[in-house]
């Protein structure tokens, strides 16, 4: 049965042990032989498998030949007795509490390399000089007068920060270094810069202009994640294994691990990509949960929801407002795309422009996005959420609409007033579908009939739900509201999809109180 690396991202400890490997060397290549420039640019969510890029590329550079034995490499041209020096900054370990301690990590960081290259860091120095000198001085080394420069995660130093004034002094710190890239640039045979995010044309990668941003080219679509055939190849006792622990065929253990893990895309060519830890994780244990969430949400996220609701329903944006954005102030669809919170699943042209459209790229993801929405909106402790999701179940199950609505009114009477004072109607629909998305429900928003669009529609065996929202303020005020609004469902139609079926169909007119900040009146009408 094949080894798994399930935590390590070094290429030769992999190569040397016994792990399996999924050979990206022919996409490496075409990266490292020259002939579409030296400098690049990689953005990819955590936990995609970017450091083992720069650890297989480190190889390759410093002529390990035997390490790629049996790839794809070896029946490509490259000549593996021209070496390079390898300068590897792992940004990763370079976030401090402070400026300060920022700064002293990443001197610390580059005086390790130093050492390990055998060249002696000009500490008395300001730090971009000394990031200056150590390439000069390792590209020295190099019968070219060359160097590789590796810089992994090159964004860590300032994530913490993102979306406030804060960021603002690390960001200019992190201008300052890197462009040094730029002015070192005859210096490096080759430079990769990797990270989650990738910064304005006005912020750090103004002086980096230099740099092939490779993040959405078609030709590196599946350079980091695992394709359909690379995992059937790769891993067939594994998915044996698991195929057996989930009572099923190995043809049904993929279509679960298929909805589970994968639906990345990062380009127009649609080209669908596993992610590699949390299936790795799950074929190492045969047991499907959700690995990636386990890593952590970032702070700054949660404290942007809690300012404003995050609506992930029918995202259209243009191919512009992805790219890059400002630290300070961040586009919301491009920081959830660039993070791995969502996808490319479809894109239109219109005219000279191109539209994506963004939604989940899984059910782990999904899962794990509307559970941590849920837990952020909320000030409910996790006894009092579980009870109240199982009542919520329950009355669903049994089409009892009063259950339902009671249930979501002990969900939003635990929403702190940082964030109720400025829900509006689609930020309350929005925590809404956050809520029973979590608890189990299938729900759709924002859906898109011939006569307008249905705020939700849920569903549960035997049971369709209708429902459309409005805002109001006070008893009286709660009341027409929601005779409005199962009016306009009436009027427009919005049941006639299910109406021939065999489900039990509910029109549920609801709304919510600004006064309360909770659920107000309500009006259900069964067809």
């Amino acid at each position: 049965m094949e080894n798994i690396a399930t935590n390590t991202y070094d290429f030769a400890r992999i190569r040397t042990t016994g792990l399996a490997y999924v050979d990206k060397s022919a996409y490496i290549h075409t990266l490292a032989n020259g002939l579409m420039g030296n400098q690049f640019f990689l953005s990819r969510p955590r936990r995609f498998g970017k450091s083992l890029l720069c650890s297989t590329l480190q190889c390759l550079f410093e002529g390990r030949h035997e390490l790629f034995e049996g790839l794809a490499i070896n029946s490509l041209p490259w000549d593996w007795t021209k070496t390079y020096p390898v300068i590897r900054l792992d940004m990763a370990a370079c976030s401090g509490e402070t400026l300060d301690a920022t700064e002293a990590l990443v001197i610390s960081t580059m005086r390790a390399e130093a050492k390990r290259l055998g060249i002696a860091l000009h500490e008395s120095e300001p730090l971009p000089a000394q990031f200056r000198f150590l390439i000069e001085d390792v590209a020295a080394t190099s019968p070219d007068g060359q160097c590789v420069l590796l810089i992994d995660e090159y964004d860590k130093p300032l994530t913490r920060w993102i979306g406030s004034n804060e960021v603002l002094p690390y960001q200019a710190f992190l201008k300052t270094l890197y462009s040094v890239v730029k002015l070192t640039e005859s210096h490096q045979r080759f430079c990769l810069m990797t990270g989650v995010s990738k910064f304005s044309k006005v912020s750090i990668f103004s002086d980096l202009n230099n740099l092939t941003d490779i993040t959405m080219d078609t030709r590196f679509a599946a350079l980091l994640g695992y394709t359909h055939d690379e995992v059937r190849a790769n891993f067939p006792d594994r998915l044996s294994a698991l195929a057996q622990a989930l009572d099923t065929d190995v043809e049904g253990a993929f279509a679960r691990l298929e909805a589970m893990y994968d639906g990345y895309c990062f380009d127009r060519s649609l080209t669908r990509v596993f992610n590699p830890v949390s299936l790795g994780r799950c074929l190492d244990s045969a047991d499907m949960r959700s690995y990636w969430f386990e890593t952590g949400t970032p702070g700054w996220l949660m404290s942007y929801a809690k300012k404003a609701p995050i609506e992930v329903d029918s995202l259209d944006v243009p191919e512009a407002s992805l790219g890059t954005y400002e630290p300070a102030s961040p586009s919301i669809p491009a920081v959830l795309l660039q993070t791995g919170y969502l996808t490319i699943k479809d894109f239109e042209e219109l005219g000279r422009s191109r539209i994506y459209h963004l939604g989940f790229p899984n059910h782990e993801v999904e899962d794990g996005f509307n559970e941590w929405l849920t837990g952020t909106y909320t000030d409910a402790d996790e006894a009092e959420t579980s009870a109240w999701a199982l009542a919520c179940r329950r009355a669903v199950a049994m089409g009892d609409t009063e259950g339902f609505v009671n249930s979501l009114k002990s969900f939003f009477s635990s929403i702190g007033y940082d964030l109720a004072d400025r829900l509006t109607e689609q930020a309350y629909q929005c925590v809404a579908v956050a809520i029973l998305r979590f608890i189990g429900m299938y729900v759709s928003a924002e859906v898109t009939t011939s006569t307008g669009r249905i705020d939700m529609v849920m569903h549960a065996p035997g049971h369709v739900f209708v429902v459309e929202v409005k805002v109001a303020s006070g008893e009286a005020a709660d009341e027409n509201a929601a005779r409005r609004a199962l009016i306009q469902i009436r009027e427009r139609g919005y049941a006639e999809p299910w109406r021939a079926g065999t489900d039990e169909v509910t029109l549920l007119g609801l709304t919510f109180d600004c006064l309360t900040h909770n659920v107000g009146a309500w009006i259900a009408e069964r067809l």
